[in-house]
């Protein structure tokens, strides 16, 4: 059945009426990894005494996925001695190589403590296809080192990535170094990934039979500006004509902003409208190379660079309806980046929660995307069917969600100015309706999400830069 529900804008004057309304009656629906964060091997936040309270706040936000050893840090980190070589210029030795802060054993454990799943993407850049076996051989040793996805490298389409693979067969791309003056087209880098990812392949499903494996996805431009590859295609077809029948899933990073200047609240929040095609596109090429594959968002943000804009409620606005829209369009799970990352006030950030000095707050102190994500879990409980609704407002998202005799709607008011009242037509009459809220003008006390009851029938406010949650027995 389709829900309609009344939506009456008002601010500056004006009013207008709008219609909210399911546009995937039936929905997707939500397994056990939803919303997840990424967890880098170089993060000394996520260890020690800190990590209870930290573990806290995960659960609290429905994190159930926690992806390592943390984006381009994967290609250049060995696991076996817990060490990176993102100092190596020319080769790896030990002489360049670095301790990291976060070994695999630890993390694992921290995540069975926090009642999380793991992704692990494994060393493709500076690695071989023995020590990734090595590591799944390793991982089963013990329950809580146990791994739901494992990924063969991180952005291996670029030419920011350590790769040594293309220096050899079948590519031999001469002077290549990562973000150095030799960068090979796209046609070529997927040749030199699907020569070399395959022996991983093979190695990793011989050591764990039974591992869901994936392997990078890539994104246009305009899909998402912040992550693009230039002739996607090329990559995303070389890829799935070779390895689709053997992989579990793909991993596309959305990063829809390569610059955050200038940009309203309402340009940012409008990146979510672009999901629905991108989502299309990758099964359409799933479908087109016969794999039975998924698709996971490995890691999202505002934008690729550290922002101002992660301070900002906006990221937080972001943060709930991009993770929402994904995973109404089939996505498996959809994770932030990351959650400590070690910002400045004045250069920015892109973590869930602060590093400490010289960010405000003692470390581990939510910032605001994580309360975008809280509140966006409260919509994907296992087992819940998921849609997003058309809003007949710019300004405007909301999503649906169902499980049992609950029912839950997100609405996004990503206007700056204007104040929205919402009439609940999702719930049923003579009940009352739970209502959850965060917005600028509630984003810097001590308990930003505010909890209040209404009875069905009675108007709720939105107000500008606003997330609202309202949860009750559904209408039918």
């Amino acid at each position: 059945m389709v829900t309609i529900a009344s939506v009456t804008l008002a601010g500056c004057g004006t009013s207008a009426k709008s219609t909210a309304r399911s546009s995937a009656p039936q929905g997707s629906a939500i397994g056990p990894i939803a919303l997840g964060v990424n967890v880098a091997a170089w993060d000394s936040v996520y260890t020690g005494s800190g990590v209870p309270a930290i573990n806290s706040l995960l659960k609290s936000a429905g994190l159930s996925l926690l992806r390592y050893p943390g984006g381009s840090w994967a290609d250049e980190y060995d696991w076996a001695t817990n060490t990176d070589s993102s100092k190596c210029t020319s080769g790896v030795s030990a002489s360049c190589t670095a301790s990291d802060a976060l070994g695999f054993d630890s993390f694992s454990t921290q995540a069975t403590d926090a009642h999380a799943s793991t992704f692990v993407t494994i060393n493709y850049g500076s690695g071989t296809p023995a020590s990734a076996a090595a590591w799944m051989t390793h991982s089963k040793s013990a329950k809580d080192r146990s791994v739901t996805l494992w990924e063969v490298g991180n952005e291996t389409y670029s030419c920011y990535e350590t790769n040594q693979h293309l220096a050899d067969s079948p590519t031999y791309v001469k002077g290549y170094t990562p973000n150095g003056s030799v960068c090979p087209k796209t046609k070529v880098m997927a040749r030199s990934y699907v020569a070399n990812a395959a022996p991983y392949v093979k190695a990793m499903k011989a050591a764990l039979p039974n591992a869901q494996i994936g392997v990078p996805w890539a994104f246009t431009g305009r899909e998402a500006a912040g992550a693009g590859v230039t002739d996607a295609s090329v990559w995303n077809t070389s890829v799935l004509q070779t390895l689709g029948s053997q992989i579990g899933f793909v991993d596309g990073h959305w990063y829809p902003f390569d610059s955050t200047t200038g940009l309203t609240a309402e340009q940012i929040l409008q990146s979510v409208h672009r999901i629905p095609s991108a989502a299309s596109n990758i099964r359409g090429y799933l479908h087109r190379y016969g794999s039975k594959a998924t698709f996971v968002i490995g890691e999202t943000s505002i934008t690729e660079r550290p922002s101002l804009l992660d301070f900002q409620p906006v990221s937080a606005l972001f943060a709930a309806a991009t993770s929402l829209e994904w995973l109404a369009q089939g996505a498996e799970s959809v994770d932030w980046w990351d959650l400590n990352n070690f910002g400045t006030p004045t250069s920015g950030d892109y973590g869930l929660i602060t590093s400490g000095s010289p960010e405000a707050g003692e470390a581990g102190t939510p910032l605001p995307p994580y309360y975008g994500e809280k509140l966006a879990s409260l919509l994907t409980d296992s087992g819940s069917r998921i849609t997003s609704l058309a809003m007949r407002s710019s300004s405007l998202l909301g999503f649906e969600s169902t499980l049992h005799s609950q029912r839950r709607v997100l609405l996004v008011n990503a206007g700056s100015a204007n104040e929205v009242t919402v009439m609940p037509g999702w719930f049923k009459q003579g009940g009352s309706v739970s209502v959850s809220s965060y917005s600028a003008s509630t984003a810097a006390a001590s308990i930003p999400i505010v909890q209040t009851t209404t009875a069905v029938g009675t108007k709720v406010s939105l107000t500008a830069q606003s997330i609202v949650v309202l949860s009750g027995a559904p209408s039918s």
